[in-house]
């Protein structure tokens, strides 16, 4: 069974508001090599509307910059939005439907790992109906004092397994999280 994998940037007190510039000065060859060894067993990525948007801006004309641009411009994209009919970027489809129903049919699936991106809305919809199975946060040492919190005031418990955890310089932690089921 496919596994899916949110990976997020988040700050110390737990915001993931816009990246904006929070986290240029972190984007380094360290957090390079994370996304290429993240893509390295997926083949599809879940999106929301709004980073459907961004990512379908970004990364087509970045091709040939860095490995894990070309891994994100060639495979799969199951994009949950009710507004959007117009698909343009390369292996794009929306998830027709409920849309919890359509990525639990992702995952019976045969192939490899699907990875979300951010999503925020996305990932609390998937995570009410127990459908996400690894968070991993790369958690930068700023702290912004406001904005959108990783998880929502009022969010239902959920314990999780520290799995894994790695620093890359100059100061972003890796951890790798897993439901407790």
């Amino acid at each position: 069974m496919r596994k899916v994998t949110v990976s997020t940037y988040v700050t110390l007190d737990g915001r993931m508001d816009e990246l904006r510039d929070w986290t240029v000065p972190y984007n380094d060859e360290g957090v390079a090599k994370y996304h290429t060894d993240l893509l390295a067993n997926s083949d599809g990525l879940l999106l929301g509307r709004k980073t459907y948007e961004a990512f379908a801006a970004l990364w087509p004309p970045r091709s040939g910059e860095l490995p894990y641009v070309d891994k994100i411009n060639s495979m799969a994209k199951y994009i949950a939005s009710t507004t959007l009919r117009d698909l343009e970027w390369e292996n794009s489809q929306l998830i027709e439907g409920d849309v919890a129903e359509g990525v639990a049919k992702l995952k019976q699936q045969p192939g490899g790992d699907l990875v979300m991106y951010g999503c925020h809305d996305l990932m609390h919809s998937l995570a009410e109906h127990d459908l996400i199975d690894e968070y991993r946060l790369l958690v930068h040492p700023v702290v912004l004092g406001k904005g959108r919190n990783f998880f929502r005031d009022g969010a239902e418990r959920m314990n999780l397994a520290l799995v894994d955890t790695t620093v890359i310089p100059p100061g972003v932690a890796i951890l790798t999280y897993r439901p407790v089921r």
